[in-house]
């Protein structure tokens, strides 16, 4: 059964949702308030599964009550109904740390999923676990040298290429490869597709770092990140694309400072345009992916972006040209590429859609689900580029070949 506790000023509307729920079997009403301060003291005593609150209320609105609950009680995460639709609200019900945001009036439906979706996420998170399980300390964490982590930037010109799969595979193979702490940001800010590739509970993202009051610290960048496999640590993008207009390119180079100072590599995959972000990050970047793939339209993007980043003085020593989709029916052939873009290409992606298609339905990078398919060894080809060779050599044995070719991106 998911307990829930209803807090609402307006009594009619208290009973209404109770009526609402009641032909639900696995919802139970364990409690209901009239005020937020009221609801609170529910809260405690009952320890709901879900607290479903109003935003307008007297003595205590849902936002403070949010907050609190956050705070002293954040094993019971809250759903905000409102007749408020505006951004401002739905940005303070997130900053709150709310849930979900419904909007008054909405239908039996849209609630009766607002509240499963929310309860199977923090089933997922092991959130309700902490109500009766002890508390465990922390794993210690990997061992990191105290030089700011390095930043790569996987970036392409057109869309459609595969660069979210190569920074998400890319995120894990570093991890799985070297020990280190990796992080992975979503800087796709209105469209990004990290969570779902990984299967992440969506429920905090970027946006939850840009509320001026609280400031971005090393603290406020942990309680934000998910966790996903082997370990990398995922800030994911807004959830709904409106909301990606809070995030300044102030808050980007305060977010990417902080993750530099916590993980050894921080890899960022971005918008397929260059956006305020985008320059800001190849700015701060030392390494900089350009993903393309064997089309005439991804080739020409390709030679567009690389003159970009030339005429932005980025060093060509620190471009990594990716080829992705390789395979023997293309236009363009590895040497053609070279030649046109007169940039060498630092790994060539074979096509493999049954491998890769099977990886995002189950929501897993392919590195892990298939670590012995032709793909994923190009991805690992990819870290024994981007990895210096005494980080390499104390993660995995390398094979002659791969010695010998390794030392052109080496830094």
């Amino acid at each position: 059964m998911i307990r829930l506790l209803i807090v609402d000023d307006i009594s009619s509307t208290r009973d209404n949702l109770q009526k609402l729920l009641s032909f639900e079997d696995d919802i139970e009403v364990a409690g209901t308030a009239s005020d937020g301060r009221e609801g609170l003291e529910a809260a405690h005593r009952l320890q709901p599964d879900i607290v479903l609150t109003d935003v307008n209320m007297p003595v205590m609105d849902g936002i403070q009550l949010t907050e609190t609950l956050a705070s002293e009680l954040p094993t019971s995460p809250v759903i905000i109904m409102s007749v408020q639709g505006e951004r401002d609200y739905l940005r303070r019900a997130m900053q709150a740390g709310a849930r979900e945001f419904l909007i008054k009036p909405f239908s039996h439906d849209e609630l009766v999923a607002a509240i499963r979706r929310v309860y199977q996420l923090e089933q997922k998170k092991g959130t309700f676990l902490a109500k009766t399980a002890p508390a465990q300390p922390d794993a210690p964490a990997a061992p990191r040298s105290n030089a700011p982590a390095e930043v790569l930037l996987v970036f392409s010109g057109k869309g459609g290429v595969g660069k979210s799969l190569i920074a998400t595979n890319l995120a894990v193979a570093l991890a799985e490869q070297t020990g280190g702490r990796v992080a992975l940001v979503d800087l796709d800010l209105q469209f990004g597709d990290i969570g779902v590739m990984l299967n992440l509970d969506h429920s905090r993202s970027i946006t939850e770092l840009v509320d001026g009051s609280s400031g971005i610290d090393d603290e406020s960048v942990g309680e934000v990140v998910a966790t996903g496999p082997s370990g990398v640590k995922v800030l994911l993008a807004p959830i709904s694309p409106e909301l990606a207009d809070l995030v300044t390119a102030e808050h980007v180079r305060t977010v990417i400072a902080e993750l530099r100072r916590g993980y050894d590599y921080v890899i960022v995959d971005s918008a397929s345009h260059l956006t305020e972000f985008n320059l800001e990050v190849i700015e701060l970047a030392q390494r900089v992916l350009v993903v393309t793939a064997l089309t005439i339209p991804a080739i020409k993007d390709a030679k567009l972006t690389l003159k970009v980043l030339e005429s932005l003085s980025v060093d060509a020593e620190s471009i990594m040209l990716v080829v992705n989709r390789v395979d023997g029916y293309a236009d363009f052939n590895q040497e053609s590429i070279e030649q046109s873009l007169r940039t060498p290409v630092a790994v060539s992606i074979p096509h493999d859609p049954r491998v890769i298609g099977d990886a995002i339905t189950r929501g897993l990078p392919f590195v892990t689900a298939h670590p012995e398919a032709e793909v994923s060894r190009a991805i690992r080809e990819l870290v024994a580029r981007i990895v210096p060779e005494r980080a390499m050599a104390a993660a995995v044995p390398e094979s002659g070949d791969r010695k010998r070719r390794k030392g052109l991106f080496g830094r």
